[in-house]
Protein backbone atom coordinates (compact mmCIF):
# COMPACT_ATOMS: atom_id res chain seq x y z
CA UNK A 1 0.00 0.00 0.00
CA UNK A 2 1.22 3.12 -0.80
CA UNK A 3 0.31 6.42 -2.28
CA UNK A 4 -1.12 10.15 -0.93
CA UNK A 5 -3.74 10.03 1.74
CA UNK A 6 -6.42 12.54 3.77
CA UNK A 7 -6.19 12.11 7.72
CA UNK A 8 -10.29 11.92 8.27
CA UNK A 9 -11.90 12.76 11.86
CA UNK A 10 -15.44 12.25 12.79
CA UNK A 11 -15.41 14.44 16.58
CA UNK A 12 -17.92 13.48 18.71
CA UNK A 13 -19.55 14.27 22.00
CA UNK A 14 -18.27 11.10 23.32
CA UNK A 15 -15.21 9.96 21.50
CA UNK A 16 -13.07 10.98 18.22
CA UNK A 17 -12.87 8.95 15.41
CA UNK A 18 -9.95 9.14 12.89
CA UNK A 19 -8.71 6.97 9.89
CA UNK A 20 -7.08 7.18 6.48
CA UNK A 21 -8.38 7.48 3.30
CA UNK A 22 -6.42 6.92 -0.01
CA UNK A 23 -6.61 9.63 -2.33
CA UNK A 24 -7.50 6.63 -5.24
CA UNK A 25 -9.54 5.36 -3.13
CA UNK A 26 -11.90 8.08 -1.22
CA UNK A 27 -14.32 5.26 0.18
CA UNK A 28 -12.16 3.24 2.23
CA UNK A 29 -11.35 3.84 5.41
CA UNK A 30 -8.08 2.48 6.78
CA UNK A 31 -6.34 2.82 10.32
CA UNK A 32 -9.30 3.51 12.11
CA UNK A 33 -8.41 5.22 16.25
CA UNK A 34 -10.70 6.12 18.18
CA UNK A 35 -10.32 8.22 21.69
CA UNK A 36 -12.77 9.29 24.14
CA UNK A 37 -13.38 13.13 23.16
CA UNK A 38 -13.98 13.95 26.92
CA UNK A 39 -15.73 16.97 25.59
CA UNK A 40 -17.49 17.71 29.00
CA UNK A 41 -14.10 18.27 30.54
CA UNK A 42 -13.59 21.32 28.19
CA UNK A 43 -12.12 22.37 24.34
CA UNK A 44 -8.61 22.21 25.48
CA UNK A 45 -9.69 18.64 26.36
CA UNK A 46 -10.91 18.05 23.01
CA UNK A 47 -8.38 19.37 21.38
CA UNK A 48 -5.68 17.48 22.79
CA UNK A 49 -7.48 14.51 22.29
CA UNK A 50 -7.91 14.99 18.92
CA UNK A 51 -4.20 15.74 18.19
CA UNK A 52 -3.58 12.56 19.74
CA UNK A 53 -5.85 11.04 17.45
CA UNK A 54 -4.49 12.75 14.30
CA UNK A 55 -0.84 11.55 15.54
CA UNK A 56 -1.71 8.11 15.53
CA UNK A 57 -3.38 7.74 12.33
CA UNK A 58 -0.21 9.63 11.06
CA UNK A 59 1.79 7.55 12.13
CA UNK A 60 -0.03 4.63 11.00
CA UNK A 61 -0.17 6.13 7.74
CA UNK A 62 3.40 6.42 7.00
CA UNK A 63 4.59 3.39 8.39
CA UNK A 64 2.11 1.63 5.49
CA UNK A 65 3.87 3.51 2.81
CA UNK A 66 0.95 6.62 2.53
CA UNK A 67 1.77 10.18 2.41
CA UNK A 68 -0.44 12.18 4.73
CA UNK A 69 -1.32 15.55 2.46
CA UNK A 70 -4.31 17.31 4.62
CA UNK A 71 -6.27 16.94 7.75
CA UNK A 72 -10.13 16.88 6.96
CA UNK A 73 -12.37 17.48 9.99
CA UNK A 74 -16.01 17.34 10.56
CA UNK A 75 -17.26 18.50 14.05
CA UNK A 76 -20.32 19.41 16.06
CA UNK A 77 -21.07 23.15 16.09
CA UNK A 78 -21.19 26.27 13.61
CA UNK A 79 -18.33 26.01 11.59
CA UNK A 80 -16.19 28.48 9.48
CA UNK A 81 -15.06 26.45 6.62
CA UNK A 82 -13.37 29.69 5.25
CA UNK A 83 -11.52 29.73 8.57
CA UNK A 84 -11.48 26.39 10.64
CA UNK A 85 -12.74 28.68 13.25
CA UNK A 86 -15.64 27.18 16.35
CA UNK A 87 -18.04 30.39 15.88
CA UNK A 88 -20.38 27.97 18.57
CA UNK A 89 -21.23 24.62 19.72
CA UNK A 90 -23.97 23.61 22.60
CA UNK A 91 -23.94 22.56 25.46
CA UNK A 92 -22.38 19.49 25.13
CA UNK A 93 -18.98 20.70 23.84
CA UNK A 94 -18.38 23.41 26.95
CA UNK A 95 -15.06 25.70 25.37
CA UNK A 96 -15.34 24.48 22.14
CA UNK A 97 -16.51 27.94 20.95
CA UNK A 98 -13.55 29.68 19.14
CA UNK A 99 -11.41 27.02 18.82
CA UNK A 100 -9.56 27.49 15.74
CA UNK A 101 -8.68 24.15 14.20
CA UNK A 102 -6.63 24.25 11.44
CA UNK A 103 -4.38 26.79 12.81
CA UNK A 104 -3.68 24.93 15.67
CA UNK A 105 -3.62 21.60 13.52
CA UNK A 106 -1.62 23.06 10.83
CA UNK A 107 0.80 24.21 13.40
CA UNK A 108 1.28 21.01 14.82
CA UNK A 109 1.59 18.71 11.75
CA UNK A 110 2.28 21.26 8.59
CA UNK A 111 -0.41 19.95 6.98
CA UNK A 112 -3.58 21.39 4.85
CA UNK A 113 -6.23 21.31 7.35
CA UNK A 114 -10.56 21.94 6.30
CA UNK A 115 -13.21 21.86 9.02
CA UNK A 116 -16.96 21.53 9.03
CA UNK A 117 -20.07 20.94 10.73
CA UNK A 118 -20.65 17.30 11.09
CA UNK A 119 -23.93 16.64 9.35
CA UNK A 120 -22.76 19.14 6.56
CA UNK A 121 -19.63 16.50 6.12
CA UNK A 122 -21.73 13.55 6.27
CA UNK A 123 -23.80 15.08 3.47
CA UNK A 124 -21.20 15.95 1.77
CA UNK A 125 -19.86 12.35 1.70
CA UNK A 126 -23.48 10.92 0.64
CA UNK A 127 -24.18 13.31 -2.45
CA UNK A 128 -20.88 12.93 -3.64
CA UNK A 129 -20.11 9.06 -3.31
CA UNK A 130 -23.57 7.56 -1.74
CA UNK A 131 -26.93 7.89 -2.25
CA UNK A 132 -26.72 11.03 -3.78
CA UNK A 133 -23.74 10.12 -6.27
CA UNK A 134 -23.89 12.13 -9.92
CA UNK A 135 -27.09 14.17 -8.89
CA UNK A 136 -25.99 17.88 -8.80
CA UNK A 137 -28.62 19.45 -6.43
CA UNK A 138 -29.05 17.08 -3.12
CA UNK A 139 -30.67 17.67 0.22
CA UNK A 140 -29.31 15.98 3.25
CA UNK A 141 -31.42 15.23 6.47
CA UNK A 142 -29.56 13.65 9.50
CA UNK A 143 -32.14 11.90 12.05
CA UNK A 144 -29.94 10.98 14.97
CA UNK A 145 -30.57 12.72 18.81
CA UNK A 146 -30.87 15.86 17.10
CA UNK A 147 -32.09 17.03 13.51
CA UNK A 148 -29.87 18.31 10.78
CA UNK A 149 -29.16 18.96 7.45
CA UNK A 150 -26.90 19.77 4.05
CA UNK A 151 -27.72 21.22 0.88
CA UNK A 152 -24.69 20.13 -1.49
CA UNK A 153 -24.64 21.61 -5.50
CA UNK A 154 -22.31 20.99 -7.61
CA UNK A 155 -20.13 18.50 -5.48
CA UNK A 156 -19.96 21.35 -3.18
CA UNK A 157 -21.48 22.48 0.54
CA UNK A 158 -23.38 25.69 -0.58
CA UNK A 159 -21.93 28.07 1.73
CA UNK A 160 -23.90 31.24 3.65
CA UNK A 161 -22.74 34.22 4.81
CA UNK A 162 -22.98 32.98 8.82
CA UNK A 163 -22.03 29.16 7.92
CA UNK A 164 -25.59 28.27 9.46
CA UNK A 165 -26.76 26.40 5.91
CA UNK A 166 -28.60 23.85 6.67
CA UNK A 167 -29.34 23.89 10.13
CA UNK A 168 -32.82 21.96 9.95
CA UNK A 169 -33.46 21.68 13.66
CA UNK A 170 -35.02 25.38 13.93
CA UNK A 171 -37.74 25.12 11.54
CA UNK A 172 -40.84 25.75 13.05
CA UNK A 173 -43.35 22.66 13.54
CA UNK A 174 -46.70 21.29 14.21
CA UNK A 175 -46.68 19.68 17.56
CA UNK A 176 -49.27 17.04 17.21
CA UNK A 177 -49.94 17.28 21.18
CA UNK A 178 -50.78 21.19 20.29
CA UNK A 179 -48.73 24.92 19.00
CA UNK A 180 -45.59 24.64 17.43
CA UNK A 181 -42.02 23.51 18.20
CA UNK A 182 -38.84 23.08 16.58
CA UNK A 183 -38.52 20.53 14.30
CA UNK A 184 -35.79 18.67 16.46
CA UNK A 185 -37.85 18.67 19.78
CA UNK A 186 -40.51 16.78 17.44
CA UNK A 187 -38.54 14.49 15.43
CA UNK A 188 -35.42 13.66 16.75
CA UNK A 189 -34.28 10.68 18.85
CA UNK A 190 -34.95 12.94 22.18
CA UNK A 191 -37.56 14.44 20.82
CA UNK A 192 -39.56 11.54 20.15
CA UNK A 193 -38.83 10.01 23.53
CA UNK A 194 -39.80 13.55 25.50
CA UNK A 195 -43.12 13.43 23.62
CA UNK A 196 -43.89 10.01 24.45
CA UNK A 197 -42.82 10.71 27.78
CA UNK A 198 -45.39 13.92 27.90
CA UNK A 199 -48.02 11.88 26.31
CA UNK A 200 -47.85 8.69 28.17
CA UNK A 201 -47.43 11.01 31.69
CA UNK A 202 -44.71 9.80 32.93
CA UNK A 203 -41.05 11.72 33.67
CA UNK A 204 -38.82 8.45 33.63
CA UNK A 205 -36.11 9.77 31.63
CA UNK A 206 -35.11 5.80 31.01
CA UNK A 207 -38.04 5.74 28.64
CA UNK A 208 -35.85 6.61 25.92
CA UNK A 209 -36.70 6.13 21.74
CA UNK A 210 -34.83 1.96 22.32
CA UNK A 211 -37.87 1.47 24.65
CA UNK A 212 -40.19 3.40 22.88
CA UNK A 213 -39.22 1.05 19.88
CA UNK A 214 -39.14 -2.15 21.84
CA UNK A 215 -42.73 -0.91 22.91
CA UNK A 216 -43.72 -0.14 19.31
CA UNK A 217 -42.79 -3.66 18.18
CA UNK A 218 -44.66 -5.15 21.18
CA UNK A 219 -47.66 -3.60 19.74
CA UNK A 220 -47.79 -0.54 22.15
CA UNK A 221 -50.37 1.85 20.81
CA UNK A 222 -49.29 4.99 21.88
CA UNK A 223 -45.69 4.11 20.87
CA UNK A 224 -47.00 4.09 17.06
CA UNK A 225 -49.36 6.96 17.50
CA UNK A 226 -46.58 9.17 18.45
CA UNK A 227 -43.96 7.69 15.62
CA UNK A 228 -47.05 8.06 13.06
CA UNK A 229 -47.93 11.44 14.42
CA UNK A 230 -44.55 13.32 15.45
CA UNK A 231 -42.53 11.80 11.85
CA UNK A 232 -45.76 12.81 9.81
CA UNK A 233 -45.31 16.30 10.98
CA UNK A 234 -41.71 16.93 10.53
CA UNK A 235 -42.43 15.15 7.27
CA UNK A 236 -44.96 17.85 6.41
CA UNK A 237 -42.14 20.64 7.64
CA UNK A 238 -39.76 19.02 5.91
CA UNK A 239 -41.66 19.18 2.19
CA UNK A 240 -42.82 23.22 2.59
CA UNK A 241 -38.44 23.66 3.23
CA UNK A 242 -37.97 21.26 -0.05
CA UNK A 243 -40.37 23.41 -2.13
CA UNK A 244 -38.59 26.67 -1.57
CA UNK A 245 -34.64 25.55 -2.36
CA UNK A 246 -35.91 22.53 -5.21
CA UNK A 247 -33.51 19.77 -5.06
CA UNK A 248 -32.90 16.88 -7.47
CA UNK A 249 -33.52 14.25 -4.63
CA UNK A 250 -33.25 13.80 -1.06
CA UNK A 251 -31.26 11.86 1.40
CA UNK A 252 -32.01 10.94 4.87
CA UNK A 253 -29.41 9.07 7.33
CA UNK A 254 -28.31 9.36 10.86
CA UNK A 255 -28.46 6.58 13.53
CA UNK A 256 -32.40 7.12 14.12
CA UNK A 257 -33.61 6.88 10.80
CA UNK A 258 -31.32 3.85 10.46
CA UNK A 259 -33.73 2.06 12.90
CA UNK A 260 -36.10 1.65 9.44
CA UNK A 261 -39.43 1.91 8.50
CA UNK A 262 -41.54 2.98 11.69
CA UNK A 263 -39.39 6.15 11.38
CA UNK A 264 -38.69 6.18 7.56
CA UNK A 265 -42.25 5.48 6.26
CA UNK A 266 -44.83 8.03 8.25
CA UNK A 267 -41.43 10.66 7.36
CA UNK A 268 -41.74 10.02 3.99
CA UNK A 269 -45.37 10.04 3.59
CA UNK A 270 -45.36 13.55 5.15
CA UNK A 271 -42.69 14.71 3.24
CA UNK A 272 -45.02 13.79 -0.55
CA UNK A 273 -48.05 14.95 1.49
CA UNK A 274 -47.05 18.41 0.90
CA UNK A 275 -44.76 18.36 -2.14
CA UNK A 276 -45.96 20.75 -5.20
CA UNK A 277 -46.61 18.65 -8.15
CA UNK A 278 -43.78 19.31 -9.98
CA UNK A 279 -41.76 17.47 -6.86
CA UNK A 280 -44.03 14.58 -6.92
CA UNK A 281 -41.48 11.81 -7.72
CA UNK A 282 -38.82 13.43 -6.15
CA UNK A 283 -36.01 10.69 -5.00
CA UNK A 284 -35.81 10.25 -1.32
CA UNK A 285 -33.34 7.86 -0.50
CA UNK A 286 -31.95 6.25 2.65
CA UNK A 287 -27.60 7.07 3.24
CA UNK A 288 -25.19 4.70 1.90
CA UNK A 289 -22.35 4.86 4.60
CA UNK A 290 -24.24 5.30 7.93
CA UNK A 291 -21.54 6.76 10.11
CA UNK A 292 -18.56 6.42 7.62
CA UNK A 293 -20.12 9.01 5.85
CA UNK A 294 -18.46 11.42 8.15
CA UNK A 295 -15.45 10.32 7.59
CA UNK A 296 -15.69 9.65 3.65
CA UNK A 297 -16.94 13.69 3.35
CA UNK A 298 -14.13 14.96 5.75
CA UNK A 299 -11.54 13.13 4.15
CA UNK A 300 -13.23 14.53 0.58
CA UNK A 301 -12.37 18.39 2.42
CA UNK A 302 -8.89 17.83 3.05
CA UNK A 303 -8.22 16.66 -0.37
CA UNK A 304 -9.82 19.81 -1.45
CA UNK A 305 -7.86 21.68 0.60
CA UNK A 306 -4.53 20.11 -0.48
CA UNK A 307 -5.15 20.44 -3.86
Amino acid sequence: MSGDCVIAVDIGGTKIAAAVVPHDQPTTTLFHTTRPSRALEGGQQVLQALKEAIAETREAAIAAGYTPQAIGIGSPGVINPDTGVVQSAGVTMPGWSGTDLRGELRQEFGLAVAAHNDVRVMGLGEAIYGAGKGLQDVLFVAFGTGIGGAIVQDGQLRQSPHSSRGELCYLICEDPTGGVDGMENIGSGTGLAASYRKRAGISDTSVDLREIMRRYHDGEALAKQVLDENLTAVGHCLANFINAIDVEAVVIGGGVAGIGAPIIDPLVAGIRAQLLPPLAELPIALATFGQEAQLIGAAHLGRTAAA
